[in-house]
């Protein structure tokens, strides 16, 4: 079969020793501190805390845009004349980014660079790239890859859990109201991933070194039998202790495959510090 290459965007938070493995590419996004553009990846995490921390004010984040794209593309296809090219891109109700994809993609005319809303964020798009990698090698045809990853967008299941709702509040996501409701009786609102939309769900009650163990719980009950791999990420300010024991007690439920990664500065805007999250694959859509 011929040669086929995964890309994405900087949201996607593939970690990079995956992206070196796999030969994922990646277009950076953009992240926003008052008249400073920067991309994704390239400043501290922390810088983004500190910057709305001193100034009260939200970092943006802006998408690649259709020109970026198009350069990109562009010199993916020149270093590689032969290949098929498969973008999964971030959700298209979340961000502009699979939009203007497309605009630069229509532009292009490239026969061979397909593009696909993963309908999910952050390391939801990792963890589908990782899987994708997989189902490329035993796929006959880049038209049977494409298939099969659709497959697994349909199956994956994708949520997160703020340490804090400062952040969707300063970004006009949560209400004042609900805001000050949660941190007042010391709620965790849990985030899930529901048709490419950021849905807020159940509430947790108490710290995270609490109740991100009965969110882990609650999310594998929801998989059904399937432990193949998981997904763990997270933000500045999440214990990294911790973090290491619910990895533990991923491998205690039986998942073959645990995986952790740290979040980049275009969720980390969204999400705020401490924040967790979880991806994997569930038996059925």
């Amino acid at each position: 079969m011929e040669k086929i290459i995964l890309t994405t965007e900087s949201g996607s938070d593939v970690p990079q020793a995956m992206a070196d493995e796999l030969g994922i590419r990646i277009a950076p996004m953009h992240v926003i501190l008052g008249d400073e553009s920067y991309p994704d990846r390239t400043i501290p995490v922390a810088d983004v805390f500190d910057f709305f921390k001193r100034t009260k004010k939200m970092p943006t984040t802006s998408a690649v845009n259709p020109e970026e794209y198009t350069a990109f593309f562009l010199k993916l296809r020149e270093e590689n004349p032969e290949a098929e090219i498969i973008h999964i891109a971030y959700s298209s109700k979340a961000s502009c980014t699979y939009q203007n994809a497309k605009i630069a993609l229509d532009e292009l005319r490239d026969a061979r660079i397909r593009l696909i809303d993963s309908e999910t964020v952050s390391s939801g798009i990792a963890l589908l790239l990782w899987k994708s990698a997989q189902v490329i090698e035993g796929a006959q045809s880049a038209d049977q890859a494409e298939e099969l990853i659709r497959g697994l967008i349909r199956r994956e299941r994708v949520s997160f859990l703020p340490d804090t709702l400062e952040y969707l509040r300063a970004g006009g996501r949560v209400s004042n109201a609900a805001y000050l409701g949660t941190s007042l009786l010391r709620l965790k609102v849990l985030i899930n991933m529901v048709d490419g939309r950021l849905v807020a769900s159940k509430k947790y009650r108490g710290d995270m070194e609490k109740v991100s163990f009965q969110y882990l719980e609650d999310f594998v009950k929801n998989l059904g039998g399937n432990r193949d791999a998981i997904i763990l990420f997270y933000a500045e300010g999440f214990s990294l202790p911790l973090l290491e024991r619910l990895k533990d007690r991923c491998r205690q439920m039986g998942f073959e495959q645990v995986l952790s990664t740290d979040i980049g500065c275009v969720i980390s805007c969204h999400g705020g510090p401490g924040v967790m999250g979880l991806a994997a694959f569930a038996d059925e859509a």
